[in-house]
């Protein structure tokens, strides 16, 4: 073989190794783009966590566990129950107690709604049942959901931090045990 063909020969191979390695050296920039990339990707999701706005989400489900079929014809004597959720994002452990009222009027409740206490990011889901004790038509029964630590005044009136009101109708006979899907949130 001459020595043109080999230097040939050795000159393809140099130029295939200098390729190849221009080749792992971009993949190498690319993979550590990659991980800084992800890197910046997970410091921006843990500084948009802390960036939230602190809230709590109040809701009140039908006895099925849904945001429907709200007990709205009671007769009275009669009991009817409803689930209450409670989720805290408020960014730490907070203590809440919770009122229901028919009409301006307070319906007992047990002693476990007055010192509600919720971990971060935790909910509470728990069946309320009630009794109204009198007899009326759209009538407003409110769930009213105080957190101590956040409480307004109003003229020495404390002012709930979450409210939900569900209208409905308490006769001395069962008419109907129609449900309704009607709720108003503040």
């Amino acid at each position: 073989m001459s020595k043109i063909k080999i230097f040939r020969k050795l000159g393809g191979a140099v130029r295939r190794m200098m390729y190849i390695k221009k080749l792992v050296i971009m993949i190498l920039i690319s993979f550590t783009l990659l991980a800084s990339g992800c890197e910046e990707i997970m410091n921006f999701k843990q500084s948009s966590k802390s960036l939230e706005e602190p809230s709590t989400e109040f809701y009140i489900l039908g006895p099925d566990g849904t945001a429907k079929n709200y007990p709205t014809n009671y007769v009275l004597g009669e009991n009817g129950t409803v689930i209450v959720e409670i989720i805290n994002h408020e960014q730490k452990p907070v203590n809440y107690t919770m009122e229901v009222k028919l009409e301006d009027t307070l319906l007992p409740l047990p002693a476990d709604w007055q010192n509600i206490c919720i971990e971060n990011d935790e909910t509470l889901e728990k069946a309320v049942t009630m009794n109204p004790p009198f007899e009326g038509t759209n009538m407003d029964l409110q769930f009213l959901l105080y957190n101590i630590d956040k409480k307004e005044m109003l003229e020495n009136i404390s002012l709930p931090y979450r409210n939900l009101n569900l209208w409905i109708n308490v006769t001395t006979q069962n008419l109907s045990k129609n449900t309704s899907t009607l709720t108003t949130a503040v």
